[in-house]
């Protein structure tokens, strides 16, 4: 190989791993409650003292051929990817206001798109009985689905639709986005409340911690091949306490200030 890989951003890490993330089979995902700035923090130095130079690399390519060295050399992108889209995940129970808020700004335009659609289902533009399943619904749970389905609806449909209807892109935008969020914290009555789906970003976090626990072991067998019981010393567990110098290392770049 001969040579370490050049460092991704975080935003280019994520980019790049993300359709190997979304190949792992659903089965072989798991959940992400880790402290992610500490294992990143792990991960490099694990990488740094086993692949830090070429001479270490073909080292461990000459006496452990079975182990992929790119995988070891690629880890600490994987953990900037789990680092970039860990810090989009909220992670928190939704409050009761916020529920509140959020079926309050979907109420209005949920109604207006609907009514408008039953007028064009009235005139032929739009199929009926579409329309009246998406009417029938009630409830919390409901509402949220009629602001996807109705989104999808106009979307679907734009074509046909210009110039029938008043309503903007930010409009659908808007209320596309805030029923997905009262569908990703909305409980089902009767539902145990462990039992909410995850939302995309949560997958998303999920499957790059999956593949960090499926690399990392392979770095931790090459530092224990070399070093023996002091391998603790080279390839640390990934949740073992790091200094707070190393921690804000982990931090993502701010971005650059726009120019006047």
């Amino acid at each position: 190989m001969g040579k370490t890989p050049k460092q991704r951003t975080y935003k280019e890490s994520y980019d790049h791993f993300l359709p190997i993330a979304m190949k792992l089979a659903d089965a072989e995902v798991q959940g992400c409650r880790a402290d992610v700035p500490v294992a990143l923090a792990n991960i490099k130095l694990g990488v740094k003292a086993m692949c830090g130079d070429a001479a270490s690399i073909a080292r461990i390519e000459e006496h452990l051929p079975k182990i992929p060295v790119k995988d070891l050399l690629d880890l600490p992108d994987v953990g900037r990817a789990l680092h970039f889209i860990s810090g989009k995940v909220v992670s928190r129970v939704a409050s009761a206001g916020e529920i509140a808020k959020a079926l309050s700004e979907i109420s209005g335009p949920r109604e207006q798109m609907l009514s408008q659609a039953e007028i064009l289902a009235q005139r032929g533009v739009l199929d009926k009985d579409r329309v009246a399943k998406i009417r029938a619904n009630s409830g919390k749970l409901d509402q949220a689905k009629d602001g996807v389905d109705l989104v999808e609806l106009y979307a679907e449909k734009a074509a046909l639709l210009k110039g029938l209807h008043p309503f903007t892109q930010a409009e659908f935008d808007k209320l596309g986005e805030r029923s997905e969020w009262l569908l990703d914290n909305l409980t089902p009555d009767g539902a145990r409340k462990e039992t909410r789906k995850r939302s995309a970003v949560e997958n998303e976090r999920d499957r790059f911690w999956t593949l960090v626990l499926q690399r990392h072991p392979l770095l931790r067998a090459a530092g224990y091949y070399f070093h023996g019981d002091d391998f603790d010393a080279y390839t640390p567990k990934l949740l073992s306490r790091v200094s707070q110098a190393l921690l804000d290392e982990e931090k993502p770049p701010e971005p650059a200030p726009a120019v006047p």
